[in-house]
């Protein structure tokens, strides 16, 4: 497990199950969205009007814009995305003009999202008023996505929401958390990370960034934007078997198959996904049926031959489809 570094990760994961399915909506609940990006050109993207929409370009529009890449960026793009054939909804919670996000805020882009047909909601973690006591407007929230089935994954961090998430009741609760290549957590966890949660290589991450640039990042919140993006690939295989999507199941599936992890400490999360082999496990559990996802994507075979840890030239010699 020591040794891989979350860029190496990221490639390995691309293009699972050719990219996604169209039916599958994710939601990402995180700063604005540059959608001008040449990595989303033709992407399915659909932007919600929120208290945080109105964008000044800044930090938060650019971690907002950098996680949605991770999961919408389209193939042959300058950042490609791990379910970039997914449906994407945008409903902002931080804003660049403001410290922080309201429960207010955050519940109702929960409903927003939810609304709209959203089947996953990625929520980044960040500073959330009165996070020691939820309020009835966000357990109310929480409610809505439990009764339509919604799963929720949190970016576990420091100030990650899981714990609060959790005491609001959600059912469908997936935290992520970020290690580094010696398996070290990066930026800490919560207790839910531990209890309910998984861990993933979060460092170096390849991303859109402003101006139509591409950047590193790391932390808890753009490893769940990876995580959120398999969920989307687990649902979108239950529906090309003919099965309804279950994201409780792709919950249990997700966790089931992840690779026991030594933690430094007894606190810390025991579980963690390095590779495209947890996709495939959590694929069979998930449907019953084993997947090579490699097979299933034109790009797959090539994309497992590439050895180079070099972010600048991996999507520009992948032959197009």
């Amino acid at each position: 497990m020591v040794g891989v570094v979350g860029a190496d990760f990221q490639r390995e994961i691309l293009f699972a199950f050719g990219g996604g399915d169209p039916l599958i909506t994710i939601a990402v609940l995180d700063g604005p969205v540059d959608r001008t990006h040449d990595c989303f050109r033709g992407a399915r993207l659909a932007p919600l009007e929120t208290a945080a929409s109105k964008s000044t370009d800044g930090h938060a529009t650019a971690q907002g814009t950098h996680i949605a890449s991770l999961i919408f960026g389209q193939p042959c793009s300058s950042v490609e995305g791990v379910a970039p054939l997914c449906r994407g909804l945008l409903a902002p919670i931080f804003s660049d003009d403001r410290l922080g996000c309201s429960q207010a805020d955050l519940a109702q882009a929960m409903v927003q999202a939810v609304d709209h047909g959203a089947h996953i909601l990625h929520i980044s973690g960040g500073l959330f008023e009165g996070r020691r006591q939820p309020t009835a407007e966000l357990i109310a929230a929480v409610a809505w996505c439990n009764q339509h089935d919604v799963l929720i994954v949190a970016g576990a961090g420091r100030d990650g929401c899981g714990n609060l998430l959790r005491r609001c009741g959600a059912a469908n609760l997936l935290p992520v958390g970020a290690i580094d290549r010696h398996g070290r957590l990066i930026g800490g966890g919560d207790a839910s990370l531990h209890d309910i949660g998984v861990a993933v290589p979060g460092a170096n991450l390849i991303g859109a960034a402003r101006e139509g640039g591409i950047g590193e990042r790391r932390g808890a919140n753009y490893a769940a934007g990876l995580i959120a993006g398999i969920a989307g690939l687990l649902l979108g295989a239950q529906t090309g078997n003919g099965q309804a999507p279950d994201p409780g199941a792709a919950v249990e599936a997700i966790l089931g198959s992840a690779t026991p992890r030594v933690a430094a400490r007894a606190y810390e999360c025991q579980r963690a996904w390095m590779g495209r082999a947890n996709i495939e496990a959590a694929a069979a559990r998930l449907t019953g049926v084993m997947h090579d996802t490699a097979a299933a994507s034109p790009f797959g075979l090539w994309h497992r031959a590439q050895t180079s840890s070099q972010p600048s030239d991996h999507a520009a010699f992948r032959p197009r489809a």
